[in-house]
Order: C-alpha cells, then structure tokens, then sequence
C-alpha cells in the first residue's frame, strides 16, 4: 500500500510539475500540503519506522534474514538503512530547498495541490498504510489454516537488542543523515563527497548499471538467441502454413468457379464425359 501511494504521489508531482526531474521541483510543501504529508508518511512506512505498516513488514524479513544467516540479516539492515537514506533524501529534494518556481516566478507556473480526485487515494492509500500493520492478518490468512502471530505483534522481541530496535536505529540514521545533508539544499557536503568520490558517484548515478546489465542481457541474449528465432518460426513456418492453406483454398476456388456456369448444356457435358470416363474406367476393370 504504501509503495502504491509512492508511485501516486509521483504522478501526482509530475501532473503539476510537468517533468519527472528533479531540477524542476523543489520546496513544493508550501504548494502541495496534502501530497507533501502524504509523500512524508510513505517514506516513513518504506523505512520501517513504527507503528506504521512498513515496520511490521521489512522487520520480519529481517528477522528471517537473521535466522537464516547472520551476515545476510546484518546486510539487509545495512540496505533498509540505505533505503531510509535515499527515500528521505527524495523527499527533501522535493519537498524542501530551493523552489524552482520561485526562483523566476514571472517565467514559470506556480505550483498547486491536485484536486481531490487525485489526492483522495492518496489519503486513502495513506490511512492504510498507518493503520494495517497493526491488523493481525495471519489470524485470517494463513498457508496452513492455523492463526499465526510474528514475532513484532506479540511484543516478543521488543528486549534490546533485538531485530526491530536495531533496525529502528539503522532506519533513523539514515533519515537522519538525509536531512542533515539535504534538507536546507544548501549543504556542501553531498558536492564534497562527489568530488572526493567520483567513481562511486558516477556509478550511483548510473544505478550501478543495473538497468545496462539488464538492457545487454535482454537486448543480446534473449532478444539474438530466443526473440528472432522465434519470431522468424512464427512469421515464416506459423503464418506461413495458414498463409498456404488460405491461397491453396483461394486457388481452388479460382479453379473451380468456372464449372459453376448456371449453363444446363456445359452442365449436360460435364455429366456425358463423367459418365463415359467412369464407363471406360469400369471396362478396363472388368
């Protein structure tokens, strides 16, 4: 739900906005009230603070993470920290700072909230995402039939340390560093570690060429090996063959429309020779 509400809050920047770069936006709080809190909230929910959904959610995987391999729960801490990091450091980008409309309000549209038909989901889509980690669904849905309880609802890893008070302390680090950096969009340290950093800055910038990996995999091996093989059976051996049987139909019919005269005497003709080829076949035979 709140992933959901993310993506609406997006569109609904982009509808006024009118781009989906950030160099346009900036301090839209004082411009789009609604969608700013309920942007805010869902950035709360998707870093795991309490008592809102995602804190229900992203702990337990954690807390099997945990369970499973100790190295692999202290990694997923470190990304749900990371994940706090960079969705507040969205949001302060376009929330707070400089506003871009501000800075030439003669040239360029003044930002407004959206009307209702769009920020009513949001406000509802925001209620959920506050209010439903704390309904107990494994008492309703359940792979065995059976009610279960995690570990977060029962209270019974709330002891320090445990799972969720160390990722309640990772998750407020990260927005923590994100507003320190990025919150008055005036501080220099995010251009001082892009200068100090570069290589790790460019490949961030490139999402650590996920997207290219994905792009040369799909592109040159799915697409050369799978796609144009197929697609090149489907055109010439599928199509092909009912292409062949239309023509062959469409040939004979050709042929045959002829004998279709409505002449009794051509008629006549036809039923002598028949008669006599059969005649003749008969003969022979016998």
């Amino acid at each position: 739900m709140f992933k959901a509400l993310l993506f609406l809050c997006s569109g609904a920047i982009i509808v006024i906005i009118g781009s989906n770069f950030k160099d346009y936006m900036g301090g839209l709080r004082k411009y789009m009230p609604i969608t700013n809190w309920c942007f805010l909230l869902a950035c709360l929910c998707i870093s795991g603070i309490p008592p809102f959904s995602g804190f229900f959610s992203k702990d337990e995987i954690v807390a099997a993470c945990f369970h499973f391999s100790p190295a692999l729960g202290w990694f997923m801490t470190l990304v749900s920290g990371m994940t706090a990091f960079y969705m507040f450091r969205l949001y302060y980008v376009i929330f707070w700072g400089k506003s871009y409309y501000e800075q030439d309000p003669e040239h360029r549209r003044k930002p407004q909230e959206v009307p209702a038909t769009m920020w009513g989901p949001l406000v509802f889509l925001c209620i959920v995402g506050c209010t439903c980690g704390l309904i107990p669904f494994g008492h309703f849905v359940s792979a065995d039939g059976h009610a279960e309880d995690i570990a977060i609802q029962t209270f019974a890893i709330w002891t320090w340390p445990s799972v969720a008070w160390i990722s309640i302390v990772v998750a407020c680090i990260g927005i923590g560093l994100a507003t320190w950096m990025y919150a008055s969009g005036e501080n220099p340290v995010p251009d001082m570690l892009k200068r100090q950093m570069p290589t790790l800055h460019k490949a961030s910038l490139n999402r650590f060429y996920i997207d290219n990996a994905w792009q040369f995999f799909t592109h040159k091996v799915v697409f050369r090996c799978f796609s144009k093989p197929i697609a090149w059976f489907d055109r010439h051996v599928i199509d092909g063959t009912f292409n062949f049987m239309a023509w062959g139909a469409q040939e004979a019919g050709e042929t045959i429309r002829p004998w279709q005269s409505g002449d009794v005497r051509q008629y006549a003709a036809w039923f002598i020779t028949g008669t006599v080829a059969l005649t003749l076949v008969l003969l022979c035979i016998l």
